[in-house]
């Protein structure tokens, strides 16, 4: 009763007004304002994901409300998308205050379920902590997510491997962009000591709100990823010496230009210049690379189901991309996340140092995502390369681990920024994947799958027809 009368005391446009707590014949009725609206999670479920803008907007009403209750001293303990009701306009109502202190009292049950919604509840309270403001910005984080993303950030197909999730997972991206992903990180931090505050959240989502208008994202579809047949390395590309391993491919010379003498010879050799330099029309170049010097892009060939790609024609464009012949593709499939043009009179700015993901199966039917820093088990052959970690770290980039589950022959790849492997066991650090496509390179995302029996990593949106998990990140192609 006090919790209600309480909440009845807030004045925000936000919330659901509370006008009054009456107890009449042994029962109590909360009288509220009437709000005909549907819920965000109902208008998530029928738009799809939201626009990066929409929801930082719709983000900042939300952080209003909670920020005058929490003035207040009032812990709403149950944010998410089916308490936030969405009106014309995309004004927003928080719902469910005053009827949380009920929630929480250990006298009543519930059937089958724990109390409050698990996949938005913050990490601290399943280790038995008090509910604070800092758990309802954890909310937040998650509804916010699942607004941008159209899904709950750590939702699974049980109620224990959500909450193991929320304990050592990181959120993964494939529509939040910019600010508002930076905002919603910042909130999913297992520390709370670590996690971002009001003030800090109310200045990326004003960022989000205005700059991702101005310039919006192109979200990444995982429905237009491409889909990766792994097949043995046949003679088309040579496989490496396991002693002698070259990561780095061969670079062509550039030829030293003559030096002329004479005004004869000097014109006979600019016009012969000219006639053997024409441009080949049939040569592809990188999309917005002036001249190719960023290194043609590979192409697909929807008919053949085969990749090629043309040759670094400087010392600039040379990386240590695998070649993509080595990756065979089904037709229809196409290079996704094509790098961007760096501004006028940008200088280029160094490619780091890459190692490329080779995906390996062992007869018994486990998969193991190696590099060259971490090798597969014994009895495991090579099924195909994924793509390039970085080497080391870089902005913008999460640790990827290689990781075993106890007593049992599951390996898998985990990106527990702790290196604890989510509580199994480690085997070492692969390298790092990209939270988000990088901007200098062509980049395809990276998803971990559960067969049942064993984990596994695929490029395929779909998990080659098993349990997807979650996207990982993205690795360089």
């Amino acid at each position: 009763m006090r919790e209600a009368r309480t909440a009845g005391r807030l004045n925000d446009p936000g919330v659901v007004t509370v006008y009054d707590v009456v107890s009449e014949h042994g029962a109590t009725f909360i009288v509220m304002e009437l709000v005909v609206a549907p819920t965000l999670a109902d208008v998530v479920g029928r738009e799809g994901p939201l626009a990066n803008d929409r929801v930082a907007a719709l983000g900042l009403q939300v952080l209003g409300a909670l920020e005058s209750a929490h003035a207040a001293g009032i812990v709403h303990r149950d944010v998410k998308p089916s308490n936030i009701m969405v009106l014309p306009g995309d004004r927003v109502k928080l719902a469910d205050f005053g009827i949380a202190r009920a929630m929480d009292d250990p006298g009543l049950t519930q059937t089958g379920g724990v109390m409050g919604s698990p996949g938005y509840m913050a990490p601290e309270l399943f280790a038995g902590a008090g509910p604070s403001p800092a758990s309802d910005l954890w909310s937040l984080g998650a509804t916010l997510f699942h607004a941008a993303e159209g899904r709950a950030p750590f939702q699974r197909t049980t109620t224990a491997a959500t909450l193991h999730a929320i304990m050592y997972d990181q959120p993964v991206f494939e529509h939040c962009r910019g600010p508002l992903a930076d905002a919603v990180r910042g909130l999913l931090t297992q520390s709370t000591s670590d996690r971002l505050g009001a003030s800090g959240v109310r200045r990326l989502l004003e960022t989000a709100r205005t700059a991702i208008t101005d310039s919006p994202t192109q979200a990444v579809d995982p429905a237009e990823l491409p889909t990766i047949v792994f097949e043995p390395v046949t003679a088309r590309v040579a496989p490496p010496s396991p002693t002698t391993v070259d990561w780095d491919p061969p670079r062509k010379k550039r030829r030293l230009p003559l030096v002329l003498t004479g005004v004869a010879v000097a014109v006979v050799a600019a016009l012969g210049a000219i006639f053997l330099l024409k441009p080949d029309s049939t040569t592809p170049v990188a999309a917005g690379s002036p001249g190719g010097a960023a290194g043609p892009a590979p192409t697909t060939s929807a008919s053949s189901g085969t990749t090629t790609s043309a040759s670094p024609t400087s010392s600039a464009s040379a990386s240590s991309v695998p070649p993509s012949a080595s990756v065979p593709v089904l037709p229809g499939a196409s290079t996704v996340i094509p790098p961007s043009a760096p501004a006028s009179g940008e200088p280029a700015k160094p490619k780091p140092t890459m190692v490329p993901l080779t995906r390996y199966h062992h007869p018994d039917g486990p998969h193991f995502s190696a590099t060259k820093k971490i090798g597969p088990p014994a009895g495991f052959t090579k099924e195909g390369v994924f793509g390039s970690l970085v080497a080391t770290a870089e902005p913008g980039t999460r640790k990827f681990y290689a990781c075993k589950v106890k007593n049992q022959n599951d390996w898998f790849t985990s990106t527990d920024q702790s290196g604890k492997c989510e509580g199994q066991e480690p085997i070492g650090l692969l390298g790092y994947a990209y939270a988000q496509p990088p901007t200098w390179a062509s980049a395809r995302a990276i998803y971990r799958c559960n067969a049942g029996a064993s984990h596994f990593d695929s490029l395929d949106a779909g998990c080659e027809g098993k349990t997807k998990e979650f996207l990982m990140g993205y690795l360089v192609f």
